[in-house]
């Protein structure tokens, strides 16, 4: 390397080292982190409050929280977003510009009419000796999931009473089953109440991406990118009391004690700091005059905060197998990989709790969750598209970018029927619960199918100046399988030298 290209390799890697230095740490209490905001605001808006005239015998504060521990989908959903949210791609870190030498005479040239896709990989590497150093930026709102829209309060519960008494005579106390179950399901009839909870989100990642590459050899370039994240969560959770027993005596189950049957419960939070770090290599082992092919290994490390969503958790690595062409003008793309994760999601994302100083809090114990699988789940990878030098300095381009999260929980919304849910003596009519938000298959243990996601990418690079490229453009879903974006625009530079 000469003499020059160290010293901008030097003030290259001193800029990434400041960088991380100055990023503001991340240091919150477990009852503050992101990941687990929603089962918190769950939990705190079923806590109702007791009048006098039915306490102290019984305290009926707690009462619905055993149902919210025994619902597969909020902890499901939790999870969903939690995945998705921090393997949402980001711009490509491979360099716009590929150079080749010439092996008859010796001479370094560019290897392409164009500065390759917006948003995907090409096969070709930057040239030996290259360095390419960048940033981008790319703010991303998520409106929707799984088709429904996630403001609004379009994500709706409905939670279970436990069997709680008679509270004197055990065994026929149950608190740790639901009010079905024990030897006298359904009685007390107030056991008999349902609480519908309605979720709205609003959620906002903000990510900063520096990376670097360097060309070992013509053919095998290494690099990292190395992703400052800002996270923002605005929940709130409406919890309305279905009196389906108690519609005569609606102070037995209040949020005041007085007969108020509704509650929201609300709360942002954010968090600010490093991302999960990639560590990168591709070579190109075939190139002709018009075609070239590559293969690709990436890690990524679990370097960000799961209990903030700053990371994913695990450590992931994607084999990848890239193609490319030239023809004129013209240069499709197309790519096709899979990642290999080992690690698991935050514990917040599905831990329900009783808060210890809620009236009544030690006669309930919350009942066995349902079996949760926090392992972060592999992908199938695949890209394709085109470029097109529009101007010896603009390339424009269009970008499909797909991915296959493999054998996870789906979603949909649907009814739900709850039995003996009317006052007076067994059996009684049942309580149809409708636009519930839950998992496909049986609602207690749910089906694991593969899910498919699909973003199209409109873009540009321009060259505005010797080996700096602007690259800009928008991204857009193309499906409405899980967690959706807004239309996303991004900006980046990429300087090669």
């Amino acid at each position: 390397m000469s003499l020059p290209h160290a010293r901008r390799l030097r003030i290259s890697i001193l800029a990434l080292t400041t960088v991380l230095c100055v990023v503001p740490s991340v240091h919150a209490q477990d009852d503050e982190k992101l990941a687990g905001l929603l089962l918190d605001l769950l939990a705190r808006s079923s806590e109702n409050k007791t009048n006098s005239a039915t306490g102290p015998t019984v305290v009926h504060e707690p009462h619905f929280l055993p149902g919210l521990s025994l619902k597969l989908t909020p902890r499901e959903l939790n999870k969903a977003l939690a995945t998705q949210l921090t393997t949402f791609p980001l711009p490509s870190s491979s360099g716009g510009f590929a150079y080749t030498t010439d092996p008859a005479t010796g001479e370094v040239r560019l290897a392409t009419t164009t500065f390759g896709p917006v948003f995907a990989e090409r096969a070709l590497t930057i040239g030996r000796k290259r360095f390419d150093f960048g940033l981008a930026f790319q703010p991303t709102t998520f409106d929707s999931f799984e088709g429904a829209e996630l403001k609004g309060g379009n994500i709706k519960f409905f939670l279970e009473h436990n069997n709680c008494c008679p509270a004197t005579t055990p065994p026929t106390n149950a608190p740790t089953l639901p009010t079905g179950e024990g030897q006298t399901p359904y009685l007390p009839e107030f056991e008999r109440d349902l609480l519908e909870s309605q979720m709205s989100l609003d959620i906002e990642s903000n990510t900063a991406v520096f990376f670097a590459n360097y060309g070992l050899s013509d053919r095998l370039d290494v690099g990292a990118a190395i992703p400052i994240v800002t996270v923002r969560f605005d929940a709130s959770v409406t919890s309305t009391l279905v009196r389906t027993a108690t519609a005569g005596n609606p102070t037995i189950h209040s949020f005041d004690g007085l007969g108020l049957a509704s509650l929201t419960a609300s709360e942002s939070r954010s968090a600010t700091g490093l991302g999960d770090i990639l560590l990168r290599a591709k070579y190109n082992f075939v190139r002709s005059h018009a075609n070239a092919l590559a293969a690709s290994i990436d890690l990524r490390l679990p370097t960000g905060d799961k209990d903030n969503l700053l990371g994913t958790g695990a450590t992931q690595t994607k084999l990848q197998l890239i193609a490319s062409g030239e023809y004129g003008r013209f240069a499709p793309h197309a790519s096709f990989g899979y990642t290999i994760s080992n690690g698991n999601v935050s514990d917040l994302t599905s831990e329900v709790a009783i808060d210890p100083d809620l009236p009544g809090a030690n006669s309930v114990i919350l009942l066995e969750p349902p079996p949760f699988d926090a392992s972060v789940p592999d992908e199938v990878n695949y890209g394709f598209g085109f470029s097109a030098a529009a101007h010896p300095r603009v390339t424009l381009g269009f970008d499909f970018i797909g991915r296959t999260i493999r054998d996870v929980f789906r979603f949909e919304v649907g009814d739900q029927s709850f039995p003996n849910r009317a006052a007076g003596a067994l059996p009684t009519a049942a309580y149809q619960a409708t636009g519930e938000f839950l998992v496909k298959g049986d609602p207690t243990t749910g089906t694991k199918e593969n899910l498919n996601l699909l973003l199209g990418i409109v873009g540009g690079k321009i060259n505005i100046g010797r080996g700096l490229l602007v690259n800009t453009g928008v991204l857009f879903p193309l499906t409405d399988s899980g967690l959706q974006p807004k239309i996303t625009a991004y900006l980046g530079f990429d300087y090669v030298f």
